[in-house]
């Protein structure tokens, strides 16, 4: 069976841990041949570099055969020019494990050429109502930027080539998250069977903002700081001294993974009393599995070159923290909490300013990620926009159109509502 663009749909192979081993150690010994051992021959694509990009999906029905592909996916990193934590193989392994004991399906895409492992891609097949969607391999809050993990550049070639093999999983919808305007992902979904809806809505409607801090062309550390707003230098320097003489601060990362779990545990405590205090439905805050899985990636992190949680302590208890994906190029701030009894010391700014001057000193940039927010725009040099990129596989994964133009209209609706009532404000202001 064959979608729109003529890509075979038929169901992906379900290989062991063994036939992976083998699979994957031939095509790095450039043995063409040898890339299907049940005989299926994957889709070829012309390459412009010269070689040929033979994409497949496999599924994987145990950890043990996800466990194979370990060693040519840190090998596929390390050749990476870029990546976000969120496609490394230990952040993938433990949301893998988590997918797995609920009985999720789990597809991942491979591209090879003629090098061997080009790019891979894993997906998790979830199911609502009659509808399958594959999506990212997760921590549990669906918010990880999508897309493959390339070796080398991540071109435009590269990058459909593995747009195409996930097109093959066994979904309805392939829906990738997060997708940033103009990047070389996003071109390659473009071509994708889309929404309708697309072209007539306005272009900003579903989209969030994006800030980031480039760091890596910055010598100095001062002459970043020399951007900054001079009252945030201010404030920096009075709110420390402040924080110093309420007792005995430490601002730093956690080392063990008992400090990271306590720390991890106070944070998702604290983020969900305070989602709740503001009426905000958060349903991965609702109980401690977000939590669990960070204190599982700890204990497969060597948190001494790859921290992945900081925190402002006071008198040894934590008053900031948050948690944060230290990439190939780049730190992504993924999620922050303080204490509200701190908020005078301006504890998050603090730790917001512990953690740019560490990616500066480890030459990376720093990813606020997306979602709005005044402080955020005060430190950031780089501004994005990103949308959510939904790509229909199958004729049953139409019937997603429905709640979509549902959830475009009630977008839209809200953004009305907030016009008009910003315009009676400003009209009730004038005459008062």
């Amino acid at each position: 069976m064959e979608n729109q663009n003529g890509v075979d749909q038929t169901r992906p192979r379900s290989i062991d841990a063994k036939r992976i081993r083998g699979t994957i150690m031939q095509s790095m010994d450039h043995k063409p041949a040898a890339f299907d051992p049940q005989g299926e021959m994957p889709d070829d694509m012309t390459s412009g570099r010269g070689n040929r990009l033979r994409g497949e999906i496999i599924t994987i029905e145990d950890l043990d055969a996800f466990k194979a592909l370990r060693r040519a996916w840190e090998e596929l990193a390390a050749a990476a020019q870029d990546y976000s934590q969120c496609a490394t193989y230990g952040f993938c392994e433990v949301a893998a494990a988590r997918a797995l004991a609920k009985s999720t399906p789990i597809n991942i895409a491979m591209v090879y050429d003629d090098g061997g492992l080009l790019a891979i891609w894993p997906l998790a097949i979830h199911r609502k109502g009659l509808l399958r969607i594959a999506k990212g391999l997760t921590c549990g809050s669906g918010e990880e930027y999508g897309g493959p993990l390339v070796r080398g550049r991540a071109d435009k070639e590269a990058v459909t080539a593995a747009v195409s093999a996930a097109m093959k999983a066994h979904a309805d919808i392939l829906e990738i998250v997060l997708v940033e305007e103009g990047s070389v992902l996003q071109e390659a979904l473009d071509a994708a069977p889309q929404s309708w809806m697309l072209p007539l809505l306005p272009h900003r409607l579903g989209s969030l903002p994006g800030y980031a801090i480039r760091l890596r062309g910055i010598p100095r550390w001062e002459d970043f700081l020399a951007t900054l707003p001079r009252s945030l230098r201010e404030n920096l320097r009075r709110d420390l001294k402040r924080l110093n003489a309420s007792g005995r601060t430490e601002i730093g990362w956690c080392t063990t993974v008992d400090d990271a779990e306590a720390v991890l545990t106070w944070l998702f405590a604290n983020k969900r009393q305070w989602s709740q205090s503001r009426g905000l439905n958060t349903p991965y805050l609702e109980d401690d599995r977000l939590k669990d899985f960070f204190v599982a990636l700890a204990g497969h992190t060597d948190l001494s070159s790859i921290p992945l949680v900081a925190f402002v302590k006071v008198n040894g208890v934590p008053v900031a923290a948050s948690v944060n994906l230290v990439g190939k190029s780049c730190v992504e701030g993924f999620f922050t909490t303080y204490d509200d009894a701190f908020r005078l010391y301006s504890v998050g700014t603090l730790l917001v300013e512990f953690l740019v001057k560490w990616s500066h000193a480890n030459d990376l940039d720093f990813d606020f990620r997306p979602l709005e927010g005044s402080y955020k725009a005060r430190w950031a040099n780089s501004e994005t926009r990103h949308k959510t990129r939904i790509i229909f596989l199958s004729p049953r994964g139409r019937l997603a159109e429905f709640s979509l133009l549902a959830g475009h209209m009630s977008r839209l609706a809200a953004k009305v509502r907030k016009i008009i009532i910003s315009g009676f404000a400003k009209v009730k202001a004038r005459v008062a």
